[in-house]
């Protein structure tokens, strides 16, 4: 086994908005360079190697991945899927320890698939502790906090469009130092000094511009992270708050949004959004199975 370390990171790196925390994907990747492109004198054991320009095939990975990332239903059909899912499956177990190939053997009948949760028919019922959202589907319910789904959703849309829009008046920022100026511009922000220790930023995105915070969350910003960093940043502030009360209507616009989604399991942060309580464990936990005749419930 020869590894590249900062290929794996970067590996890490580009899918860190997507993965559930502590969890690791399963990626292959065919790389076509000159031999002389790699250094090998890296690692005493030879177990570790050195790409010459780096760089840019870390931005060649990254790339392929986000282009993955976007394949949906739509576009990736769910026999090739299946079918792709299962050889990486396979090839992993083999050295990764997973025992897929014994708990995997279904057939045409059986086959269990994780369902697209696009296509699922949620039906927000109720709001629990203002933070949960009961949505209840055809084969169950789940639980959805608010803040998360929410944030998801704004992600993702800042992803698809960060649009920085003029601040009228500028917001006003006392005491920067010159590296979160250098930070703030970085992110495409209009910063110019406004007096002794104050700079005025005359920008911001467009999810900020109406916030009452929106100087707090710049100075957020200015404390570094890239792009996507202050994407995220920007979502978490801008998401509904737990302890908010919602009406139906409220969360049931919040459902149709999250569920479409690219990436709906978990929230840029690595968390899970949902907790699915599905009809047949809800079946086996109240023991409907023992019990025959109408007068038991049936």
């Amino acid at each position: 086994l020869v590894r590249s370390p900062e290929l794996e990171q970067t590996v890490l790196a580009a899918m860190a908005r997507t993965l559930p925390r502590d969890r690791y994907p399963i990626c292959f990747l065919h790389l076509q360079l000159c031999p002389s492109q790699i250094d090998w004198n890296r690692h005493p054991a030879k177990a570790e190697i050195y790409l010459q320009s780096l760089s840019y095939w870390q931005e060649q990975v990254t790339q392929v991945i986000e282009k993955a990332l976007r394949i949906g239903a739509a576009n990736f059909s769910e026999a090739s899927q299946s079918q792709r899912v299962g050889k990486l499956l396979k090839v992993s177990e083999e050295k990764g320890g997973y025992s897929l190939s014994r708990s995997l053997q279904a057939t045409e009948g059986n086959e269990r698939k994780t369902p697209d949760i696009g296509l699922i028919e949620l039906q927000a019922v109720a709001q629990v502790h203002k933070m949960y959202i009961l949505a209840e589907h055809p084969t169950g319910m789940w639980l959805v906090e608010q803040h998360i789904a929410h944030e998801r959703v704004l992600y993702e849309q800042l992803c698809d469009r960060w649009q920085l829009i003029p601040l009228e008046p500028p917001a006003i920022l006392n005491h920067l130092s010159p590296t979160q100026i250098e930070q703030l511009q970085r992110l495409d922000l209009e910063v110019e000094s406004f007096g002794e220790q104050l700079w005025a930023v005359r920008n911001a995105p467009a999810l900020l511009q109406q916030r009452e915070d929106c100087a707090d969350a710049l100075l957020e910003l200015s404390l570094g992270g890239d792009l996507q960093g202050a994407q995220v940043a920007t979502a978490c502030r801008s998401a509904i708050r737990n302890g908010t009360p919602l009406s139906l209507p409220q969360m049931q616009t919040l459902l149709d949004q999250w569920k479409v989604t690219r990436n709906p399991r978990t929230c840029p942060h690595g968390r899970p959004i949902y907790l699915s309580l599905e009809e047949s464990a809800l079946s086996r936990f109240f023991r409907r199975h023992w019990v025959i005749g109408k007068s038991h419930g049936i």
